[in-house]
């Protein structure tokens, strides 16, 4: 056989370069820095993909990365700046407690910002995200953060407070925050806490929320996460009055325009004044996550008015033992009440209808998810509720639900409204102008239509303890849920009954609560630590 027969071994360096760089960035780069040891040549072809997207879990690590710039740094002599490995984007992971164990000294916030600027350096278009597990809000590095700048950070995440198995987002809330999820979820450790400073505990000052929201310390933040306890229980203390008022200056809250992510997992300094403050100076705040914070109705009520029709994602918890939701259901069932109680499920029909996630626990829920006061009128009028009757908890205790009736009622009723708002509209028009108006309409319907489905989007409402209105039942919910828009996926929970039904495109099956509701059955089965809350942050207040 002659030599010009033998076929050449194939190899990466053999192949195209779109071909090779297509499996370089598939590939995980503990992998890509094996194959780097291959080759001259298949090091050089790794180097974009292998420093990319890098991921670092220790600030030793972000030192090392910093010295391997440092060493392949190169100068451009006509801008005259400084080149080296292009990094497009960079996830930090720090353990405050594991930092200063191995080396004796507490990480501060000096430190790594000088680092973060020492990156941007090589790399001024970099975004960077930092997650800080298993510290406590008055310590290290968490403290001193108002002091210095942290170039290029876009999302920040933090782990506060006294349980260190808390995870990130990934595990902190129902479907929507799994389904958004943080960038690399925090690992559950059984690991310290670091020590806060002593006597300072945790309520609500403006100071904490400067240091995240003057634009200055991080003038690149987008997307901010607080995780202050995890299922076990609230870390909120119960002494003091959510509604106290806490003073911002202009300055204290520039940063809130560039921000577009806030999730706040029971955080004690999160009050009624935080809240509205991030309505004012929040425009461009698309997702907002508020779960078992001290929040009371009223501020909660201005806020649904106002954020949901700007807001892309909603998800609210309110806690199984919030006072305010027990005040306010008190109010309702008062009759002749001349107060004006806040009642916060009317909101999610009125405002929320243009909003692709929303997910709403809380003690108490009621139909007013799905039908105004007119629609309610005219089914009592047909014969419901009827001798139908429900328990504290919304089981039906008396009568029987006519599914049929309901359904039947408020498709009727729906669609007639639509034909009557059409004729008053084509009775004031000419017929050119009446099959204008109608044609942009069903344009209008159709692409809605596309892109509910495209987007999958969701409702997810889950019943902790029972109705806003005394006799009303659960399974009126789940009946409602089967004559709403087509497309959007909804999801029904029932804490007292531990049942779940999901609802799509009117087709209504059971599924199980712990599946689809998991935070809450370890909230329920973990002890209950509502009064006599202790955690890291107020385990020196005494010295």
């Amino acid at each position: 056989m002659s030599q010009s027969s033998v076929k050449p071994v194939a190899s990466l360096e053999s192949l195209p370069t779109e071909i090779a760089d297509t499996i370089y960035y598939s590939l995980t780069p503990s992998t890509l820095a094996r194959l780097a040891r291959v080759s001259k040549d298949i090091y050089a072809a790794v180097q974009s993909p292998l420093y990319r997207k890098p991921v670092l879990n220790s600030f030793r690590k972000l030192q090392l990365f910093a010295r391997t710039l440092k060493g392949a740094e190169t100068w451009d002599f006509r801008s005259g700046d400084a080149e080296s490995k292009t990094v497009v984007h960079l996830t930090l992971l720090i353990e405050p407690a594991v930092e200063e164990a191995r080396t004796g000294k507490p990480l501060i916030a000096v430190l790594l910002a000088r680092l973060l600027r020492f990156i941007e350096r090589y790399n001024p278009h970099i975004t960077i995200s930092i997650i800080i597990s298993h510290s406590a809000c008055d310590s290290q590095p968490v403290r001193s953060f108002e002091s210095e700048v942290f170039p290029r950070v876009t999302t920040l995440i933090l782990d506060l407070g006294e349980d260190p198995t808390l995870q990130s987002d990934s595990h902190s809330s129902g479907s929507g925050s799994r389904a958004h999820g943080s960038i690399v979820p925090i690992r559950p450790m059984r690991r310290p806490y670091s020590r806060p400073t002593p006597g300072h505990r945790c309520v609500p000052n403006a100071k904490f929320w400067t240091r995240f929201f003057n634009g200055s310390s991080f003038p690149h933040l987008q997307r901010l996460e607080l995780h202050h306890r995890s299922w076990r229980g609230t870390s909120t203390p119960a002494y003091y009055n959510p509604a106290e008022p806490i003073l911002f200056t202009t300055e204290d809250t520039l940063g809130l325009a560039k921000i577009e992510r806030l999730v706040v997992n029971c955080v004690p300094e999160f009050n009624d004044s935080v809240l509205m403050a991030g309505l004012q100076h929040a425009p461009r705040l698309t997702d907002l996550h508020i779960e078992d914070c001290r929040v009371t109705y009223i501020a909660l009520d201005k806020l649904l008015t106002h954020a949901l029709p700007i807001l892309h994602r909603l998800v609210l918890r309110i806690p199984r033992e919030s006072p305010f939701a027990r005040t306010a259901r008190e109010g309702m069932n008062i009759r002749n009440s001349v107060e004006e109680n806040p009642h916060l499920c009317p909101h999610f029909r009125k405002n929320g209808r243009n909003l692709k996630h929303i997910e709403f626990a809380a003690p108490f829920i009621c139909r007013d998810l799905f039908l105004d006061g007119y629609e309610f009128k005219k089914l009592v009028d047909s014969g419901h509720p009827g001798s139908l009757q429900g328990d504290v908890n919304g089981n039906i205790v008396s009568g029987n639900l006519d599914i049929v009736l309901i359904t039947g009622v408020v498709r009727h009723l729906r669609q007639n409204r639509e034909t009557d708002s059409g004729t008053q509209k084509a009775a004031c028009s000419e017929s050119f102008e009446e099959d204008k108006q109608a044609l942009e309409k069903e344009r209008s319907l159709r692409t809605r239509r596309a892109t509910i489905q495209k987007q999958k989007w969701t409702r997810k409402y889950n019943v902790l303890e029972g109705m806003c209105i005394d006799g009303d039942t659960y399974p009126e919910l789940v009946a409602l849920a089967e004559v709403e828009e087509d497309g959007i996926a909804w999801t029904l929970g029932h804490a007292p009954g531990n049942t779940v039904s999901t609802v799509l495109d009117g087709m209504t099956r059971e599924a199980r609560y712990e599946d689809e509701f998991p935070e809450d059955q370890r909230r329920r089965a973990a002890p209950s630590r509502r009064v006599r809350e202790h955690d890291m942050n107020d385990s020196l207040s005494a010295v």
